[in-house]
């Protein structure tokens, strides 16, 4: 018999940690588990996935991270154990396990930062964690200097079953799509690449971008960048959709992919040629820097350089993109695409997360 298992979620929107939770509990799902995600709703998220995952979904709009309502459903669905990230959703996690007495994971996407508010500041996550977790061994290894003795498991991010490898499509047009939250951070390569436009059109004449991904009003301020350079040009050859639940049509039509983290992972698992940037300058993944491309995590916390401090790296892209382009359907092109998704599948087993969660549960049968 499987657990039952509750998410915290702040709010249901679409970012790196709703999108954990829902590779983490499809994994556990898929194996059995009961699993569940609690949040107030922000508008259209993950809810469709989760449910055809088998998870779920407790929302209701709110003002405060928690409320009574909350209280009655987390009763009602009386789970084993509480599974929150460690910055937004956890006041609603200690929240609850005042009310259910039940354990607590804490899991850290990102290095321990952002603690200054109070309940989610360092002495809280020690005192209502019952265990902390992660996904990568970088942000684990930075963990023991902080947590005071809590138990330190690792509990993967399984990509395995999240995508599967789809033919390339044609040569031309050539499609080029980046990934990625529309913020300040992320999206430096994105912005040049698009005012660059005609710069990439010499290089590959029938190119076209799309972007996905969400930001509040810059989302607004791309559009009519897109506008800008589609009216310049005089055709339709930048795009920009928003946030999509399902990256899988659009990895599917794409040609490249420029992106970091969990998209450029998606990615590469796709089998798609894969240019990895954030802020950070990372390059396109092969197999010759496959190893350093996974300790950067895939240009999302490190790099060849970073673009702010270095703004000379932002003229690499082009050139990048260029190259895939005059290789790509080639037999050395497909055979290196193949040997990376072979490579990386490992690194984001659902067995592994499955076994792993399974660990951290003998923790607390004591």
């Amino acid at each position: 018999m499987g657990y039952k298992i509750l998410f915290c979620s702040d709010s249901l929107i679409i970012d790196g940690v709703t999108s954990y939770v829902l590779h983490v509990g499809t994994a556990l799902s898929r194996e059995g588990h009961q699993v569940a995600v609690l949040g107030r709703w922000a508008g259209k998220g993950f809810q469709s996935r989760y449910r055809e995952e088998g998870i779920k979904v407790i929302q209701c709009p709110s003002l405060t991270v928690g409320n009574r309502w909350f209280d009655k459903k987390a009763r009602e669905f009386d789970p084993d154990v509480i599974m929150t990230d460690s910055r937004r959703s956890f006041p609603l996690a200690t929240r609850l396990k005042r009310i259910l007495d039940r354990p607590v994971v804490t899991y850290f996407l990102d290095h321990l930062e952002k603690t200054d508010k109070p309940g989610r500041d360092v002495p809280s996550l020690v005192k209502w964690s019952d265990a902390w977790a992660g996904a990568e061994n970088p942000i684990l290894q930075t963990l023991p200097r902080h947590s005071s003795g809590t138990p330190i498991m690792k509990l993967p991010r399984p990509l395995d079953t999240a995508v599967r490898a789809t033919p390339l499509p044609p040569k031309n047009p050539f499609v080029i799509t980046c990934f990625g939250r529309l913020s300040g951070y992320k999206t430096p390569g994105m912005i040049y690449l698009m005012e660059h436009m005609e710069e990439l059109k010499e290089a590959i004449p029938s190119a076209s971008i799309t972007v996905v991904g969400g930001g509040g009003w810059r989302l607004l301020k791309f559009r009519q960048m897109a506008a800008s350079i589609n009216r310049k040009m005089g055709e339709q050859c930048v795009n920009v959709v928003g946030t999509k639940p399902d990256p899988r049509p659009w990895i599917d039509r794409s040609n490249a992919i420029c992106a970091a983290s969990t998209s450029a992972i998606e990615s590469i698992l796709s089998q798609k040629p894969t240019v990895c940037f954030a802020s950070y300058w990372m390059g396109h993944a092969t197999p010759e820097n496959l190893d350093q491309v996974v300790r950067s995590y895939f240009g999302e916390r490190g790099g060849i350089g970073h673009f702010k401090k270095d703004p000379s790296l932002l003229k690499h892209i082009i050139p990048t993109l260029a190259e895939i382009y005059r290789s790509y359907g080639t037999d050395r092109s497909v055979e290196d695409l193949v040997t990376i998704r072979e490579r990386l599948t490992p690194k984001f087993s659902s067995r592994e997360t499955v076994d792993c969660f399974e660990e951290i549960m003998k923790l607390f049968k004591a």
